[in-house]
């Protein structure tokens, strides 16, 4: 009878991609609680450290069992590349978040008007202890604004104030941000909405507001997002503020065309003066024909 030697299984695979698995799991489970409340941002954070720890050493005992199979041959090659695979899917918004926290400015208050913002006054009122102090701008903040996000600025629309007030709503609504202050009436020159923004993975919360300035012949607005928690928002402040401006052209531009404007109505015709008329000169009399009249 014949003897088989049994192929070795490498044991390092093996758990690099259990962890890889469980450091998933904990992910979606900590992304979910946080985002319906059942955790709270300052202890979400130790548990992410937790997940990419895991990731980390899922890599790390993929690659020891790489080595063995490279080494000594055997199974669990399968379990190399899903324990990869996860693991770097797991590491990505990690991975993300390094990147621009080496590359963008520690900043967690953007604004399109650093000289005179919009206010966060039902943010002052919703924040608690641990959460960032909405301060004033400094000339230090303005410079490192200005020089990472030129293009996050205000903007104006010739259009009624009314109207934009309307189109700021429905982007609103779209986005499905949590509104604080919504205006009841814009017969003021100045108005401001205030809505809570979430990060779309962590749910990370943001105070943003948005506020519009009736200039006449055409509507000013200004926009401000800060966030709750952090020194360093990673760039999401800005990228909101862009983004959300960008929904709001669209949505002027579209009401602009689809709206038409109410025309006066065309004047009645007016019927044409009759023409004067011309006297016909009379018709000269012929004269007589007197070759046949008697000699005097």
């Amino acid at each position: 009878m014949a003897d088989y030697t049994e192929a070795p299984v490498s044991r390092a695979a093996a758990l690099g991609r259990r962890l890889a698995v469980f450091s998933a799991i904990v992910f979606a489970i900590a992304a979910l609680a946080h985002r319906f409340g059942l955790l709270a941002t300052p202890d979400v954070i130790p548990v992410l450290g937790v997940v990419a720890a895991l990731a980390l050493l899922s890599l790390a005992f993929a690659a020891r069992g790489l080595q063995q199979l490279w080494t000594y041959g055997g199974e669990g090659g399968g379990n190399v590349l899903a324990a990869v695979l996860v693991a770097c899917l797991v590491l990505t918004p990690f991975s993300v978040a390094l990147y621009r926290g080496l590359t963008l400015p520690s900043l967690d208050d953007i604004s399109t008007d650093t000289d005179d913002p919009p206010v966060l006054s039902a943010a002052t009122v919703e924040r608690k202890p641990g959460m960032n102090v909405i301060e004033p701008f400094t000339p230090e903040r303005r410079k490192l604004q200005h020089d990472a996000y030129p293009t996050a600025t205000g903007r104006r629309y010739g259009a009624p104030i009314s109207q934009v007030a309307d189109s700021v709503n429905d982007v609103l609504d779209e986005r499905g941000w949590t509104v604080l202050v919504r205006p009841e009436s814009v017969e003021a020159t100045e108005v401001t909405f205030e809505a809570v923004a979430r990060t779309l993975v962590m749910g990370f919360a943001s105070d943003v507001a948005i506020r519009l300035i009736d200039e006449g012949n055409s509507t000013y607005v200004d926009m401000r997002s800060a966030s709750r928690y952090g020194a360093h928002d990673f760039g999401d402040n800005a990228r909101r503020i862009e983004a959300f401006l960008a929904d709001l052209d669209v949505e002027i531009a579209y009401l602009t065309v689809v709206v038409p404007v109410e025309e006066p109505p065309a004047p009645k015709p007016v019927a044409p003066e009759p023409e004067p008329e011309l006297a016909v000169p009379d018709e000269p009399a012929e004269p007589l024909d007197r070759s046949e009249d008697p000699p005097d």
